[in-house]
Order: structure tokens, then C-alpha cells, then sequence
């Protein structure tokens, strides 16, 4: 691994390993001496989001690895949906922690990384915790065609004009904007297609000794949908002051700082 510096101004490392299926995956590491944290980014984002939202600096001991997901970011292009199911984002996770060889850890994610962060825990003993923010554990019904006339619309002719627009439309904060114009369109175009490869699958039980977190808005909508994970898989809820999930996106940095006090006191002992 070679030692970066990146907008944060902080010494970051970059690394890079491969994923179950041979796709090559790429990301950075900044070391601390507190609990790796394995930071996995939404749909139409890559591991820049950590530094832009201020969630790293939020977490100023924890051993942070935030990698590109397979299409996205310094990560191998695919194009292919069935290549990019959500097993085969749990498999880069594992990868990750493979490569560095963590015996315990926590993951972070968002919006579907939150979804994936939930697979990884329940498919790994190694991650104590999986924090998902703005994203729920119970089986997903996509409506039928919303898939494909979504990857069709980025795929388009205005695709990054699609994507911003909805964002902007929605009340996103400036970072999830930013990293659509960072994004491989025909590439995210495969990966809202992988939604049909297993993401509506609900999240299993975690074991005794794993903790789930399920983060989301108070005004969410499907407010009553992360209960629900709360009652049947064991999670607990944290509610950000926010009327909707895409808005509560500005108070990433904020959820940060409370993972932060969450992972101590969990380290003392005490369960926050």
C-alpha cells in the first residue's frame, strides 16, 4: 500500500485487492487506533463521500477503510447487472476484510450500502456492528419496469441531468450531488439493473454478539418498515432529525460522531 494525501489533507493509504469473481477493487485506509470501521457508499457515490460529508473527520480514531464498490470510483468496471447483485457487493466487503486481515470490525453504510453493510454481517462473524444508514432490512418490492426505466433514464442522453436533477429535486446536500458527476453512467445503468439480482431479499438474524443499527429520518415515510427490523431481527434505531432519508444525508457527519461514541462505549462495555 502506498501512503496518498487527499482533500481532507490527512494521510490516507491507498490499497487494492480482488473480489471473489476476480473484479479488482480499489480504496484507501486511514489508520487509527481505534476499531476498523469498513465504509461502503450508496449506488451513485464512491469513497469520496466519507471525506466530502465529514463523516472521517467525525470518527478521528477509528481505523477507517472505505472502498470502491466494483463499477464505481478506481474500482474495475463490469457492466454486466448480474455481476453486480448484492452478493457480489457483500463478496468485495469480505475481500476488504480479507486484505487487511481484521478479526473484528464494524461496517458503515449508506443508503444501499446500508443494505449491504446488514448482508455482510449476517454472512460474516467477523463485523460486530453494521450500522445502516437510511436503508432497511425487510424484503423490497420493486415495481415493475421502475428498474429498467431508471437504468434507461441514466443510460440516456441527459443521464448526469437525470441524476442531478432528481438530487437537487429532493433536497440532497452538495456531496451526493458532486459524486453523480463522478459516476460511469452506463456503469451505474448495470448497477440499478443488479437491483433484480437479490436486493429484495429481507436481512437474516445476526448472530448472538453482533449489533445492527438501522439509522433513518424522523419523518421517514417508511418509518414503520425499520421498526419492523428492529422487532425481527434485534436492531436498534437511531432517528435523525430530518423530514425525509435523502435530506437526512446532511446530517451524515452528525450520525458520524455518534458512531464514534456508540463503538466506545460498546468498547467499554456500555451499549449506547
Amino acid at each position: 500500500m502506498v501512503a496518498v494525501r487527499w482533500s481532507d489533507g490527512g494521510a490516507l493509504e491507498r490499497f487494492e485487492t480482488t473480489s471473489a469473481d476476480g473484479t479488482v477493487l480499489r480504496g484507501v485506509r486511514r489508520p487509527g487506533p481505534g476499531e476498523p470501521v469498513v465504509l461502503v457508499h450508496g449506488v451513485a457515490m464512491d469513497s469520496r463521500v466519507w471525506v466530502e460529508s465529514g463523516f472521517l473527520d467525525a470518527l478521528p480514531d477509528a481505523d477507517l477503510v472505505a472502498v470502491d464498490l466494483r463499477g464505481r470510483g478506481h474500482s474495475e468496471r463490469v457492466r454486466d447487472p448480474a455481476r453486480h447483485g448484492i452478493d457480489r457487493h457483500v463478496e468485495d466487503v469480505r475481500a476488504v476484510l480479507d486484505l487487511f486481515g481484521f478479526e473484528r470490525c464494524s461496517a458503515f453504510g449508506v443508503y444501499f450500502g446500508g443494505r449491504t453493510a446488514l448482508r455482510v454481517a449476517a454472512a460474516d462473524a467477523r463485523v460486530s456492528t453494521a450500522y445502516s444508514f437510511c436503508a432497511h432490512a425487510e424484503p423490497v418490492v420493486l415495481p415493475e419496469g421502475a428498474v429498467e426505466e431508471e437504468a434507461s433514464a441514466i443510460e440516456g442522453p441527459d443521464g448526469l441531468g437525470y441524476l442531478t436533477g432528481h438530487f437537487r429535486r429532493t433536497g440532497a446536500p452538495d456531496w451526493m450531488v458532486r459524486a453523480c458527476g463522478r459516476v460511469d453512467l452506463a456503469e451505474l445503468a448495470s448497477v440499478t439493473r443488479g437491483l433484480h439480482h437479490g436486493s429484495e431479499r429481507g436481512v437474516e438474524r445476526l448472530r448472538p454478539g453482533q449489533r445492527a443499527v438501522l439509522v433513518t429520518a424522523e419523518g421517514d415515510v417508511e418509518l414503520p418498515v425499520f421498526e419492523a427490523g428492529v422487532e425481527r431481527i434485534g436492531a436498534r434505531l437511531w432517528l435523525v432529525e430530518s423530514p425525509t432519508r435523502v435530506r437526512a444525508a446532511h446530517r451524515l457527519a452528525e450520525v458520524g460522531a455518534r458512531v464514534a461514541e456508540d463503538l466506545a462505549a460498546w468498547a467499554g462495555g456500555v451499549a449506547r
